[in-house]
């Protein structure tokens, strides 16, 4: 099961984190995710591969927040 942590801009407002976090759960690949606010941070544990990471981007995207990988996850997984 792959793990990404996104950094996610636009987390001020109370509530957003756990919009986010139920729209990103709403995903049938997704086993967990976690939002922390304060630093700006998606972290998720879905299956599949590099398909299922694009909708999972394409959710936090809808969801109105800008993802982007954390510095070092592209080299994630050899």
């Amino acid at each position: 099961m792959p793990d990404i942590t996104l950094v996610v801009s636009g987390l001020a407002e109370p509530g957003e984190a756990e919009r986010l976090q139920t729209a990103i759960e709403r995903i049938g690949e997704v086993q967990a995710a976690n939002v922390d606010a304060e630093k700006g941070l998606l972290a998720v544990s879905y299956e599949g591969g590099e398909a299922e990471l694009a909708r999972i981007e394409e959710a936090v995207k809808d969801a109105g927040f800008e993802p982007e990988p954390t510095p070092g996850a592209k080299n994630a997984g050899g």
